[in-house]
């Protein structure tokens, strides 16, 4: 009799607890109200979009910014734009689970996903995301009669502590990325580095090559003529036994009242064993505000478009050279209205052309390309490959928030380089 009560209220204590119901996204999206509150497992593969402070958004594949796909805003009212705000919107869950963010980055697969159902499109998780990681890409040596050039973003690289991006910085964390961002270099093993988010003058320049010339080929640099700032501006490192400077650089200053001081800058090359030359520019538009919908400082990118196309042909003149390669961060993606003012000024997006499936940088769930790659029909016919090396973009990141003991080149910048590969001719 004592085992057959037990077994009643072992069974009665199995029913009690209601085991998570099995269905597809599919289903819970035509039927919200019906899992309201209830334990589910989610079947439909899904990937992490986002990783945010306690809650990751999940999507059955990466989703596109609109504007990757779609004419941007600020060239009118767009059907398609608002087709794929409201396809993004749909196709996305977000999972409430505190701590998990940190374990995860955006592109890992979902290997298992149990959650309540608190409202549409909304979970909340107590065991957790559980992820797996994908392999980061390794970058192809270069060969040797070709040039590595990079462009990137470093994400406000400052040598003086307090100033303007990094208020809250440690001399440790900034000791740690300097060590991030050498190391990213060496693997990149490029012959040239255009980079933005430098602070203006040559401190920050000097504190770099001081860690990246420690072993391997030695680098030296050109900066814009300013005296050192405490904003951030565009910076040329050069490998000294491939290539060298050809007379001054060439810049155009704009919105002098922010910390966003020089956005165009150009720089002619030589290589040493040929004495074939090309121009390179480092650019960086206006960026978008925070919160805000792109058009809303489109027309400063504009005029920082408008400006670094007045000065390419003054640079052709003075490099004596018809090559022109055009990187940075442009703050814009594909199908916006600065980007589309290059190509129709005859500069052809090396993006579209090599790798228009890809992604440069994450925001708010979102992939896109705001690094970009231009080049005139001479230069264009020289480059053999272009591609962005996935080491930044995917990795959570807090500014401040490195963690000392972190020995992978991953995360220097929220930004992933541009690699083009080109055999001058």
């Amino acid at each position: 009799m004592r085992n057959a009560v037990f077994v009643f209220f072992l069974l009665l204590s199995a029913l009690s607890v209601s085991a998570a119901e099995r269905v597809s996204l599919a289903q819970l999206q035509a039927d919200w109200p019906k899992y309201q509150d209830k334990m589910v497992e989610v079947t439909t593969p899904l990937v992490v979009c986002g990783s945010y402070y306690d809650s990751l958004v999940l999507a059955p594949e990466r989703l596109y910014c609109p504007e990757e796909r779609a004419v941007g805003l600020a060239d009118g009212d767009s059907t398609d734009y608002w087709r794929l705000v409201e396809a993004n919107r749909a196709a996305s869950v977000c999972v409430h689970c505190r701590n998990q963010y940190y374990n995860v980055r955006t592109g890992d697969r979902v290997c298992s996903f149990e959650a309540r159902v608190t409202g549409e499109r909304q979970f909340v998780s107590g065991k957790g995301v559980k992820t797996k990681h994908g392999a980061v890409d390794k970058l192809p040596k270069p060969k040797k009669d070709e040039l590595r050039v990079v462009g990137a973003n470093i994400e406000n690289y400052f040598a003086d502590l307090g100033g303007y991006a990094h208020k809250r910085t440690t001399p440790a964390q900034q000791a740690l990325k300097t060590r991030k961002l050498a190391a990213a270099m060496r693997a990149m093993n490029a012959d040239l580095f255009a980079l933005c988010e430098m602070q203006v003058g040559t401190k920050a320049p000097e504190m770099l090559l001081a860690e990246l010339n420690k072993k391997g080929p030695q680098y030296a640099y050109v900066v814009m003529p300013m005296a050192d700032a405490d904003r951030i501006g565009g910076c040329f490192i050069y490998r000294t036994d491939r290539l060298q400077p050809v007379e001054q650089p060439l810049s155009v200053y704009q919105d002098t009242a922010s910390h966003y001081y020089a956005r165009m800058f150009v720089q002619g090359f030589e290589e040493t064993a040929t004495g074939e030359k090309l121009i390179v520019g480092v650019n960086h538009l206006k960026s978008k505000r925070p919160g805000r919908v792109q058009y809303d400082t489109n027309e400063k990118r504009m005029q920082n478009t408008d400006s670094l196309l007045q000065m390419l042909p003054q640079a052709v003149m003075r490099y004596d050279d018809p090559d022109v390669l055009l990187l940075g961060d442009y703050n814009c993606y594909t199908q916006e209205q600065p980007i589309q003012t290059i190509v129709r000024a005859g500069y052809e997006d090396q993006i579209s052309r090599f790798c228009a499936e890809d992604y440069s940088y994450v925001f708010r769930s979102e992939i896109g390309f705001l690094d970009r790659c231009f080049a005139n029909p001479s230069m264009a016919a020289q480059i053999r490959q272009v591609r962005p090396w996935h080491v930044n973009a995917d990795w959570y990141y807090q500014h401040g928030a490195y963690k000392l003991k972190d020995k992978s080149l991953h995360r220097y910048s929220d930004h992933e380089p541009i690699i083009v590969d080109i055999k001058l001719q």
